[in-house]
């Protein structure tokens, strides 16, 4: 169904034809603009609120902006309308609790040294231009020789990039997961049998991922040429 609504241009009135649901789309675009900008209106009032409400947060949440989006949208909606809700609120001081409480995970990690999985990967670059390891759900991989991170380690966690291992120590992000230290140091301590317990548990090498399929490899779990290029 169409109705005919007057338009208005240059001072003279005309006629457009507009369906029953642009109108009511047309209704809604009204209101909701209307409430953004009283909501801009109010900002300042509603922001001396929020912050007296939530002393701090707004400030928290910048600092995370350059690397966090959920910081940085928050803080946009903040700049422009003076508040959060109640739910984004929440949301945002559980982020922040998290945030800290890794970077206070990572202040207390011991050091561990990861030279031998540097020299296993240092043995393997002699045959293989970008070698891998895999143990349980980490892949470490060798940056590439030119850039700023050359001869550094890179470590992820089912996928996901979760630190680097540069002159015999891990770096790892503010989303590291806590366990990931403890089995790069278990790597350390015997390159061998993690590569081993990998091979056997998932039934490829950890060396070069592929399965493993003939007999003697599948009972060592590593074949003898990776073996060999890895130092193992």
């Amino acid at each position: 169904m169409s109705m005919f609504l007057p338009v208005t241009s240059a001072g003279n009135y005309h006629y457009s034809t507009w369906t029953k649901e642009q109108i009511v789309a047309r209704g809604i675009q009204k209101r909701k603009f209307a409430s953004q900008q009283k909501a801009r209106l109010m900002a300042p009032e509603n922001k001396a609120k929020f912050n007296e409400a939530n002393p701090g947060l707004i400030d928290a949440l910048r600092e995370l902006t350059s690397w966090n989006s959920f910081a940085a949208s928050l803080v946009e909606q903040f700049d422009d309308r003076g508040s959060l809700s109640d739910k984004q609120t929440g949301a945002a001081v559980a982020m922040l609790m998290k945030v800290k409480a890794n970077k206070a995970n990572r202040a207390e990690a011991p050091s561990v040294d990861l030279g031998n999985v540097v020299a296993m990967f240092n043995k393997a670059h002699e045959a293989i231009k970008t070698p891998k390891f895999r143990f349980e759900d980490l892949v470490i991989s060798r940056a590439p020789d030119t850039g700023a991170n050359a001869g550094a380690l890179y470590v992820k966690a089912d996928g996901q990039y979760v630190g680097k291992v540069k002159e015999g120590k891990f770096f790892g992000i503010r989303f590291t997961p806590e366990d990931t230290l403890s089995k790069l140091q278990q790597i350390a301590e015997s390159p061998l049998s993690s590569a081993v317990a990998y091979g056997r548990k998932t039934g490829t090498c950890a060396c070069c991922g592929r399965e493993l399929t003939v007999h003697a490899s599948i009972e060592r779990g590593i074949g003898p040429i990776c073996a060999e290029r890895f130092g193992l």
